[in-house]
């Protein structure tokens, strides 16, 4: 969610409590942004935003009710829980696939660094620079990345796991 939020130029903090403050009302109905203003204090454009974000993502729906009093359309926000699950295993895909495309980078590169401030260079980086550190003038010394690329394999063997057992619990198979 924080990630989300930043890479929207949203405040993640108040990302996350809206996200909580809906969740928390999603089996009474949802909050309207209304609410969700006077429980906080932000700014209806800040909330508003917030609340398309969650719903261009699939994570929180609403519906639309009419004011008894003013006439006027009220929406009542809460968290998609049928879809949420979804949302986040789409995510975590969208996380293995980039986390693949970096493994096949690493095994198919080679990489130099300097000693002196651990810049890393490209092999044709370093061609370039003919071994020599542009920043510092040290000889760059080729990186041992056998235990980042050992790291990395680790992480997708578990992630690729975890998909499974989630698509076992969303999906059924």
């Amino acid at each position: 969610m924080r990630r989300l939020a930043e890479t929207h130029n949203i405040d993640p903090s108040k990302a996350v409590h809206i996200f909580h403050l809906i969740l928390s009302e999603t089996p009474k109905g949802g909050l309207s942004d209304d609410d969700i203003e006077s429980v906080t204090g932000y700014r209806q454009s800040e909330i508003r935003k917030i609340l398309r974000l969650l719903e261009d993502y699939g994570i929180a729906v609403h519906r639309r009710r009419r004011h008894p009093e003013k006439e006027v359309s009220r929406y009542f926000w809460r968290v998609d829980p049928d879809n949420i699950n979804i949302v986040l295993l789409n995510r975590k895909k969208l996380v293995l696939q980039r986390l693949k495309e970096r493994l096949k980078y690493e095994e198919e590169n080679t990489f130099y660094v300097c000693p002196s401030d651990g810049t890393r260079y490209t092999l044709q980086q370093a061609l370039e620079n003919d071994y020599i550190c542009p920043r510092c003038g040290s000889v760059l010394e080729e990186e041992d990345r056998s235990g980042g690329i050992s790291k990395l394999r680790s992480r997708i063997e578990a992630l690729e796991e975890e998909i499974k057992r989630d698509e076992k619990r969303v999906y059924g198979y």
